[in-house]
């Protein structure tokens, strides 16, 4: 036969221990993990937006100082070798020059002013000054003074500063023989306005190098693990710094190298996607969640506001780099735990097998012993409970043995007793068959009342002698005190008065046998009084109550009675549970083991757990004893 999976106590226990061991070591492997991750996440939030907040401090200051150099063209405006002054008073008029001598001065002059714009700051790659009126470019590049005019005039749609993204650096259109560099620059430009018109004099552009953002920024990431851009409000990229080495960015769009035209193109922001999440939150720095394009990971933001730009300083941390050392030390305490796991497999397994071992062997002795061998010699001899169990097993097959004997003994005895019993039911049947022949006789000779007395103590032994039934119908125990009753009315003539008041409809309720000729034996007892003034009367009477649907019996006389005090006590005793009331004190109230206990006794046990029997003082003088009968629910029949 197939046994289902974890059927033995081998398998349950070994399922229990290892249960028991993974369960919690599973579990507080992942809480830890969990919390792990949590505090670290917190952590690199809050550290994040303090690295984010110290590089916009420092772009920023970075950036107000480059402003503060472009305005240097309004120092000393009513100075006549200023450069404002040269722009507004058309000094630098090359077209219609007073001499030579004027043209070479004033570029001279234009060509210092640039320079010192151009030297006062190191990151600072070209300076470049546009003449509105003249249609002219100064481009100041590696100590060196370039000018050109260009072919139309140059549209200039603003009139107030701006920053221009990253880009390669150019020449500004000028048709020079040396071709610009590769150099990444930003650049910012500031259109100089004739006070307090709003006449354009010139635009002032000054290339930055794109490193030293790269330097200022340097601190707030971990190169090739994060990603760091900064961007302007229209997704147009500022400054790079993806992850990997192949120039890509997670989350940001793969710059192109060329166009088939072979000009650059330039480098693209961070994806539509990403930056419209970060201006839809309408916050000025934050971070949220980021799953797209190859990146999963947290993205971190700030802006940085001024008249002249509107960036976004924007990290991507992915959750590979952010959980490293949670990730280390998860791998460690998987380590750990599956080192730990083997030996308490094998722990589990060697326990399960020893614990289980001696059991194996119990149950083949008891397979013998189901064959009929009951002389198994069970040779287990530990100290545990399954050698204590072994030990009360051979005890209990030796009682077994002991008891199989005695049984034989006993039922060769009950063969035998049954055989005496048969033998002598002969002479109760003898003396029931000469009562009937005596009372033939009677009939005979015209005795009818030795007649009616003999049939009356012929019913009393038949029904005596029927051992058949437990529980009879009301109306066989009726017959059986009826015939009682006329032999006690023989016995006591006038000084007794019988009265039956009998329900018709409770004659065929079942009731156990032999609970009214006790009573009223109990009453010839203890209560009868011999006199002929007052005849002693005895009244028996049934009834049938409904809701609840019960049989009342009552037995009631006006006999001696019964004390207050022993009245008490014995209803006491009554109210107790059938078999405990049964094997009370006996002799006051009926012979051993026939007395009131006994009725009550059985009459929970046979017909209801819940009947009562009632004793009461009779009226004028006498007792009454009323047994009530439930018939719902417990053994009506």
């Amino acid at each position: 036969m197939l046994r289902k999976p974890f059927h033995t106590i081998r398998q349950k226990l070994m399922a229990l221990l290892l249960i028991v061991t993974i369960l919690p070591i599973a579990t507080s492997m992942f809480i830890s993990y969990k919390a792990t991750t949590e505090s670290v996440t917190r952590e690199a939030i809050s550290n994040n937006n303090r690295l984010l907040s110290l590089g916009k401090t420092n772009t920023l200051n970075y950036m107000s100082n480059i402003n503060q150099k472009s305005l240097a063209v309004y120092n000393a405006m009513n100075v006549p070798q200023s450069l404002y002054y040269i722009l507004e008073h058309g000094m630098e008029d090359e077209v219609f020059p007073n001499d030579l001598t004027d043209v070479i001065r004033n570029r001279n002059l234009l060509k210092d002013h640039l320079y010192n714009i151009f030297q006062s700051v190191s990151e600072f790659h070209k300076v470049r000054l546009y003449v509105v009126k003249q249609n002219t470019t100064y481009l100041l590049w590696a100590d060196d003074l370039k000018v050109g005019r260009h072919p139309e005039p140059l549209d200039i749609e603003t009139t107030k500063a701006y920053i221009e993204p990253a880009h390669a650096s150019h020449n500004y259109g000028l048709d020079l023989k040396s071709s610009p560099d590769d150099e990444q620059v930003f650049t910012l430009h500031r259109p100089i306005i004739r006070a307090p018109s709003d006449e354009l004099l010139a635009e002032l552009s000054i290339d930055v190098r794109l490193s030293v953002l790269a330097s200022l920024n340097a601190q707030l990431y971990d190169s090739g693990k994060e990603a760091f851009y900064i961007a302007d409000s229209e997704g147009k990229l500022v400054l790079s710094s993806p992850i990997g080495d192949k120039g890509t960015s997670l989350g940001v769009q793969e710059e192109s190298e060329k166009t088939p035209d072979n000009k650059e193109k330039e480098p693209a922001g961070p994806g539509t996607a990403l930056m419209d999440t970060i201006l839809l939150s309408g916050e000025d720095t934050g971070h949220f969640e980021w799953k797209q394009d190859g990146f999963d990971g947290i993205v971190f933001y700030d802006r940085i506001v001024t008249p002249f730009m509107d960036w976004y300083l924007i990290k991507q941390t992915p959750y590979q780099h952010l959980y490293s050392t949670a990730n280390s030390i998860a791998k460690l305490n998987t380590v750990v735990g599956a080192a730990f796991l083997g030996i308490v497999v094998i722990a589990t397994l060697i326990i399960s097998i020893r614990f289980t071992k001696p059991l194996l062997r119990l149950i083949g002795y008891v397979n013998k012993i189901e064959t009929g061998n009951l002389n198994v010699s069970i040779d287990i001899e530990t100290n545990d409970e399954i050698g204590l169990l072994a030990r009360w097993f051979r005890s209990m097959m030796g009682k077994i043995n002991h008891l199989i004997m005695t049984e034989y003994r006993l039922e060769i005895a009950s063969k035998t007793n049954e055989l005496k019993a048969l033998q002598a039911q002969v002479n109760p049947h003898f003396l029931y068959n000469a009562l009937q022949s005596i009372g033939t006789v009677s009939l005979q000779n015209g005795d009818t009342k030795a007649y009616s007395l003999i049939t009356s103590l012929g019913k009393l032994m038949r029904y005596q002698m029927n051992n058949m039934d437990d529980t009879v119908e009301l109306r066989s125990e009726l017959d059986y005190a009826a015939a009682y009753l006329e032999l006690q009315k023989q016995r006591f003539d006038t000084t007794l008065e019988i009265e039956l008041r009998i329900d018709e409809a409770s004659r065929d309720i079942h009731v156990p046998k032999m609970i009214l000729q006790p009573l009223l034996e109990n009453f010839f007892k203890h209560g009868f009084q011999h006199s002929f003034e007052e005849p002693s009367r005895l009244l028996v009477s049934s009834s049938l109550l409904d809701e609840p649907r019960r049989l009342i019996l009552t037995v009631s006389d006006n006999g001696g009675g019964m004390d207050e005090d022993r009245l008490r006590e014995l209803q006491h005793e009554l109210s107790m549970a059938g078999l405990q009331a049964a094997s009370h004190r006996k002799g006051e109230d009926g012979d051993s083991g026939i007395g009131l206990r006994n009725i009550m006794a059985r009459l929970r046990l046979q017909s209801h757990p819940e009947s009562t029997m009632t004793l009461s003082h009779a009226q004028p003088h006498g007792l009454s004893i009323t047994i009530q009968i439930p018939l719902e629910g417990g053994h009506e029949t």
